[in-house]
């Protein structure tokens, strides 16, 4: 089960907000007291079983307070597997009297969880394929108490808050890791993660076996945590016998000293326990869907403690889901701005703004403290590119395997194709003298550019490369990267933009969408304007957030077969592929 979308009602200071979640990572982003921490608290509650929702959350405004409580409205998409689950589930339970009739299978069904108190008494749960039939569990379940245990506990995706991490790893024995006492929690969980599912095995008598089992889990652990820890892969986890036949975590590193887990730094200590307790919920709920709700992780972490904690998103949530708050311009997901969502505050409480890409995506920037083209941080080696198109779909595009040296080179946007020489400028040899690649479009005002005497004195020094969209065509007609994907799937994509702006009033007539009935003259993006004017007021300033188009295109080419995907990826890899030859030529110079 996927979460798709929540409602938020009178929860503190949200009145009533619906998100729309795509994807399996969504970042909020906001100043302090926007309400951002409030919805992923608020998200929580759909915990239903485990967690009830207390007497001070109403929000202020609301006709209920000061004694009413809030309404958390979940949707889940259910798979077809798990359908199958579910209506296995329901015919061991449902009421005999029951005259509902249910599909044997379903491609896509929904099960809307709403929850306005605590007890089953206050809570709805409906499954429907919002066409042909629609189940009220609370109604036409026999035993709504056992099914609900058992629908929690198998199918329902486990929903995990954290505000804070905290990590506390005593000397324990194994009779005290054996009962339920919670400060050997962290303990019991790490054992987990190396294999230790059952902690009786340690009661094994024989002092050989448990020496050799103990150092199996480090193995285990320590493999696992140099996955994901790349600061320091001199750290080795180390489990020890002490006095009284008590085990203790051991931490050794390439000063050969000994530490305890609290004698780490605080960003250390964040990781360490991310890991452990994120790990250990994945490993131990592998039959089910995991939610991970994240209240500002890494706050005290390195920016590279930073890029390391990216990655562990990455890999949890290839089979989870994960929603945090952060004003670290490190965590923000780059690579897919519609999960990149803006909280903030108005008259009438919290609000998400959903037209954060209006002004390039400006109010992202300036609120995330990346309008950084007047600042020193800025990497030695930089990809300057025109725009926020190049920007975010390379850095989308360079997550992909074979370009993994790419991931983290900066790509500089110089916001516009004119400012392209200012920036070389000063990024260049009579400023900060760094190194780079440009990557211009092969069209009028590129052909400009490259007459432009501040660029060609710096373009022709050595620490600097040039690469233009025409370099990978026979013939030199114009083009913008635009032209790098196939045509159908841009027009398709384009059309799904104005689609979705359509619904807020941006057009003054309704959208029709454009045909491609052949091939159409490159730059595709002259063409695709005039149809996207012909919408508009004469004298409007608006135009299209290309970025978001291009963002869409990559989410219908990550739909594609593997062989389809390849073809559709050809010409845009052809000029990653230059700028990986590059990128290894110059970065000798700069290691050096």
């Amino acid at each position: 089960m996927k979460l798709c979308s929540v409602e938020i009602i009178d929860f503190k200071s949200i009145i009533n907000e619906k998100i729309d979640i795509k994807g399996n990572k969504i970042c909020f982003v906001g100043k302090n007291e926007s309400g951002k921490s409030s919805i992923i608290q608020a998200i929580s509650y759909l915990n239903f079983l485990e967690k009830e929702i207390p007497n001070n959350v109403i929000n202020k405004h609301s006709k209920s307070y000061p004694k009413g409580l809030p309404i958390i409205i979940g949707l889940f998409e259910v798979s077809s597997k798990k359908y199958l689950q579910i209506i296995d589930l329901i015919k061991d339970n449902v009421n005999p009297h029951t005259s509902i009739v249910i599909p044997h299978k379903s491609e896509k069904s929904f099960i809307q969880v709403k929850r306005w108190g605590n007890g089953l008494s206050n809570i709805s749960v409906t499954m429907t394929d919002m066409q042909t039939y629609t189940i009220d569990f609370g109604k036409e379940i026999e035993n709504v108490a056992k099914f609900f245990n058992d629908f929690f506990e198998t199918i329902y995706p486990s929903i995990e808050y954290f505000e804070k991490e905290e990590i506390i790893i005593e000397p324990a024995s194994i009779e005290e890791l054996l009962e339920d006492e919670s400060k050997h929690e962290s303990f019991r969980r790490l054992l987990y993660i190396g294999g230790c599912t059952d902690l009786d095995v340690l009661k094994n008598d024989s002092d050989d076996f448990i020496s050799t089992y103990l150092s199996q889990i480090e193995d285990k652990f320590n493999e696992t945590f140099r996955k994901h820890y790349k600061q320091d892969e001199s750290i080795q986890i180390k489990i020890q016998t002490i006095r009284n036949n008590k085990l203790s975590l051991i931490i050794k590193d390439k000063s050969k000293l000994s530490f305890s887990i609290t004698e780490r730094s605080p960003g250390f200590n964040y990781y360490f326990s991310f890991l452990v307790n994120k790990l250990y919920t994945k490993t131990k709920n592998s039959n089910r869907n995991v939610i991970l709700l994240l209240d500002e992780p890494g706050s005290n972490l390195h920016p590279n403690g930073t890029k390391d904690l990216l990655k562990t998103f990455k890999e949890i949530s290839e089979r989870s889901q994960i929603l945090y708050t952060t004003h670290n311009p490190f965590l923000v997901i780059r690579n897919n701005l519609e999960n990149l969502l803006f909280v903030e505050k108005k008259e009438l409480g919290t609000k998400i703004n959903i037209k954060p890409f209006l002004n390039k995506y400006q109010i992202l920037r300036k609120e995330l403290g990346i309008l950084l083209n007047d600042s020193f941080i800025i990497g030695d080696l930089n990809l300057l590119v025109e725009g926020n198109t190049e920007k975010l779909a390379l850095h989308r595009l360079f997550c992909q395997d074979k370009y993994k040296e790419l991931e983290w080179l900066n790509i500089y946007n110089a916001d516009g194709v004119t400012n392209m020489p200012q920036a070389l400028n000063y990024l260049g040899k009579k400023n900060l003298n760094l190194s780079g690649i440009v990557l211009l479009d092969s069209d009028t005002e590129g052909d400009n550019v490259k007459l432009n005497k501040s660029f060609g004195e710096n373009i022709k020094e050595k620490n600097w490369e040039l690469i233009e969209i025409n370099d990978i065509y026979p013939d030199k007609k114009q083009r913008t990267f635009e032209d790098l994907f196939p045509q159908d799937l841009y027009i398709k994509a384009y059309n799904q933009y104005c689609q979705s702006i359509e619904k807020l009033d941006y057009f003054i007539k309704p959208f029709t969408p454009f045909e491609l009935k052949k091939e159409i003259n490159t730059p595709i993006i002259n063409e695709i304007n005039i149809h996207f004017k012909s919408f508009l007021e004469e004298k409007t300033k608006k135009s299209i957030t290309k970025q978001d188009v291009i963002s869409l295109v990559l989410d219908e080419i990550e739909k594609l077969g593997e062989t389809d995907q390849k073809k559709a990826l050809k010409d845009i890899n052809g000029i990653i592929d230059r700028i990986l030859e590059h990128f290894k030529n110059l970065i000798k110079n700069v290691n050096h």
